[in-house]
């Protein structure tokens, strides 16, 4: 039974954690179907009391046409509390969905987005380059930015891939330059972006490098491109760091979202190689997404640990 054949059933389930637990273990992974996505968006319409956390944990979920309707139908009813959720969930919308419904949604976008959405509909190469450029240099100057621009630049990243507007090669040379330097840079982290999307696996070795680094704007497009692919090859790569406690979390994120029976056996042995709570704890909730019984000794050891303070949630781990 597959990941996803094991969770289905609990999808919408009537209790709360269980409901939550299955949301928190899809927010990584890549491939949930979309018509699971317009099911939880009519039962967050539908059910007050789910609506802020299944909103919360939609932010990665690709928004189709009719989900985006669900969206445009809702929103004006909503209260402050969590209607910035459903707003968020606008970045998920490609270009031409985004322009079909662009009368009904012009009130809620701000008006980069739209010039954003045209030039990638309608520009050339020169005029997405342009645009790329001027919203990494809005990231770069600004601190505590009053919207989020790493969604923008990364539907302009997308579209250059799209439209092969960049190559292996150029990709390769940029993140050589950034592996030396302390930070990457906005544009190194949307090149790991690219990379990801082209599904380029020659850089699995250099990306799990980066896995200690402290720089979560990185390490977030890290382990997306790493958990896309899917692959034992990411397992084999990724498994030391998951022993380390400067890089457990991501780490352990990932080989939680690679759905193997390597990536499951990998988290078992880290586990009994380990001492550390904190990298145990992270190990702990990375094997109960799997959702398997064969991680059912390791967890029914840990929870007999005693602590007032948990690094996870342990109530997701128990319901798993």
């Amino acid at each position: 039974m597959t990941f996803l054949e094991k969770i289905k059933p609990h999808l919408l389930s009537d209790d709360i954690l269980i409901q939550k637990t299955v949301l928190y273990a899809l927010h990584e992974y890549p491939n949930v179907p979309e018509e699971w996505t317009v099911e939880l968006l009519k039962e967050a319409f539908n059910n007050q009391v789910k609506q802020f956390d299944i909103l919360m944990y939609l932010d990665k979920h690709k928004m189709n046409e009719e989900a985006l309707t669900i969206l445009i139908d809702n929103i004006p009813t909503m209260d402050q509390n969590s209607r910035h959720l459903a707003l968020g969930l606008l970045n998920n919308i490609d270009t031409p969905l985004a322009l079909k419904y662009k009368k009904q949604l012009e009130k809620y976008v701000p008006k980069l987005i739209w010039e954003i959405h045209e030039v990638i509909e309608h520009g050339d190469e020169e005029d997405v380059y342009s645009m790329y450029g001027e919203v990494l240099n809005k990231i770069d100057r600004s601190l505590s930015p009053e919207y989020d621009y790493y969604p923008i630049a990364k539907k302009l990243s997308a579209c250059i891939v799209k439209k092969g507007w960049i190559t292996e090669e150029e990709i390769d040379f940029v993140l050589a330059e950034e592996a030396n330097e302390e930070w990457f840079s906005e544009n190194g982290i949307m090149n790991v972006y690219m990379a990801g999307l082209l599904n380029l696996d020659k850089h699995i070795p250099l990306f799990a490098s980066f896995l200690p680094r402290d720089d979560d704007a990185l390490l977030e497009e890290v382990s997306s491109a790493l958990i896309r692919l899917q692959s034992d090859q990411v397992v084999k790569e990724v498994a030391p760091y998951v022993r380390d406690s400067e890089s457990v979390i991501y780490a352990a994120s990932i080989l939680a979202n690679i759905k193997t029976e390597s990536a499951l056996k990998e988290l078992k042995k880290a586990y009994h190689e380990t001492e550390e709570l904190d990298v145990q704890e992270s190990i702990i909730e990375a094997l109960s997404f799997h959702f398997s019984k064969e991680a059912l000794p390791e967890m029914n050891a840990h929870m007999e640990y005693e602590y007032d303070f948990s690094l996870v949630e342990i109530e997701h781990v128990a319901y798993s």
